[in-house]
């Protein structure tokens, strides 16, 4: 399909208003990707040249575009005065014999959809052409309006009775010729009650000088409209279930598949299970093979064939290797990378460290800023001191070393290759290799001295009791006589 004759304008400016947020609805995502990419990313895969108008929060819409390395025009609407305007303010900009006109909002829009407008308009002959559909719900909505021949786009505001009766809607997307754009676009008269110049006139104006006026329908949610958080919501709905169908069909099973949110970017391997209401975010890669039980988080990870994430896990920013489990309710965050056959258990937590093959830290742990070496065992209760109130410190533990249940590893320190600390330790200084690390206070046992305190203790408890009881009476017997409260009642 031929392109390079296309100029499209982006209509980027409005204050989404609809939404109540104090923010332009384009910068919305929808499963992780911002309304407005979708639209510059498929016109990029077109190889159609862009404009971009923006207005309300331009310079947010503008970074966002620019970091995402896509090359478009900028024009600026500096006041908001409808459609119409925002198109005539790109003049220079047409370079080419057609030009599409849409909108930002555009999630579910397809590159099939628009080069069917392309081709029909190519070679239909009309000036313009736009895309139309049918939808059970028209409300908010422009009309499609016939009269024989005669096309026009009516204003929902301006519909007779019965006219609100009709379903096809307008979509926003026409594609233009240059020569009757340049020819009628400054002939468009502002509306009296909205103030706004409005694009949609000028389909009545092309069938008023009988030029011929072409419209298509398409799938109503592929043009769905996105002007309130309902409808960014019933969009993002269509989007995830469009995800997940076709990862379906890439051999990948989903309990509860209407509960699991995937973004546009994220990779699953064949064989994969994903949990109930699991979150695959931010371009995560998940090998063959693997399970991700329910109610997960996997953010910006990868994660290798055939391992397994047990439920209430959160991993972020992260690398897990093959064959290694992790949780249930661990957390891996900044940077963590595990190595294969890792074991990582429940109540786990790994900040900014690496941790070798065929090593395991399965019970009530925090291992931040750390090195750890192959074969190596972290008791339970261990936990790494790596910041001092001012500087993050890092701990080095060696292949082969074994860290005893409850230990306190206070960085900077290393503990070499095959050592063991013993339960209960505070390590503060290096622990050689094949040495064994004792620092707790020395136990020591006094023979027969817990009968002495049990008889000890039974004897304060009774002369506490007693007089407790001495104090209750003479509280009572002092209100013989007079006026009683309810606790002397029973005197």
């Amino acid at each position: 399909m031929k392109t390079l004759n296309t100029r499209a304008i982006v209509l980027a400016a409005g204050k989404s208003s609809r939404f109540k947020t104090n923010r332009s609805k384009l910068l919305y995502s929808v499963c992780g990707q911002p309304m407005i990419l979708y639209t510059i990313k498929l016109l990029k895969n077109l190889g159609i040249s862009t404009t971009v108008v923006v207005g309300y929060q331009a310079d947010e819409i503008k970074k966002l575009i620019k970091d995402s390395a896509f090359k478009v025009d900028f024009i600026s609407q500096k006041e908001l005065l409808g459609t119409g305007n925002a198109v005539g303010i790109t003049k220079k900009t047409w370079d080419k014999d057609n030009i599409l006109v849409m909108n930002g909002d555009g999630p579910l829009l397809t590159e099939e959809i628009i080069e069917e407008l392309l081709y029909s308009h190519n070679n239909s002959g009309a000036v313009v052409t736009f895309l139309s559909s049918h939808s059970m719900n028209p409300e908010g909505y422009g009309r499609v309006i016939r009269d024989g021949k005669h096309v026009s786009i009516i204003e929902e505001r301006n519909l007779t009775d019965e006219q609100k009766f009709v379903t096809l809607i307008n979509s926003g997307i026409y594609l233009f010729k240059k020569k009757f754009l340049q020819d009628n676009i400054d002939n468009i008269q502002l509306d009296s009650i909205k103030k706004e110049y409005y694009l949609t006139d000028l389909v009545k104006m092309a069938s008023d000088q009988a030029l011929k006026v072409k419209t298509i329908p398409v799938p109503y949610d592929n043009v769905r409209g996105v002007n309130t958080l309902e409808e960014l919501w019933a969009v993002e709905q269509i989007k995830r279930s469009q995800i997940i169908k076709h990862w379906m069909t890439q051999g990948v099973r989903f309990e509860l598949a209407q509960s699991i949110h995937i973004d546009w970017d994220v990779e699953i391997g064949i064989g994969s299970y994903i949990g109930t209401g699991v979150h695959i975010i931010r371009g995560t890669k998940i090998g063959s093979n693997c399970t991700i039980n329910a109610f997960c988080i996997i953010d910006n990870c990868q994660i290798d064939d055939n391992s397994y994430i047990h439920s209430h896990t959160v991993v972020q920013d992260s690398k897990i290797g093959k064959n290694s489990h992790v949780g249930p309710f661990a957390r891996l965050r900044n940077n963590v990378v595990i190595g294969n056959n890792v074991n990582i258990g429940n109540f786990v937590e790994i900040k900014n460290s690496e941790i070798a093959d065929d090593s395991s830290a399965k019970h009530l742990t925090y291992l931040g800023d750390s090195t750890i070496g192959k074969n190596v065992n972290i008791g339970a209760g261990t936990i790494t001191c790596n910041y001092d109130g001012v500087n993050k410190h890092r701990t080095e533990i060696k292949d082969g070393v074994f860290i005893g249940s409850n230990n306190t590893l206070v960085a900077p320190v290393v503990i070499e290759k095959d050592a063991y600390t013993a339960a209960g330790s505070t390590i503060t200084k290096d622990v050689p290799k094949e040495s064994l690390a004792i620092a707790r206070a020395r136990q020591e046992n006094k023979v027969g001295y817990a009968k002495k305190l049990k008889n000890k203790n039974k004897k304060e408890t009774e002369s506490s009791v007693s007089s407790s009881v001495h104090k209750e009476k003479r509280s009572k017997l002092n209100f013989v006589g007079a006026v009683k409260p309810k606790s002397a009642q029973n005197l």
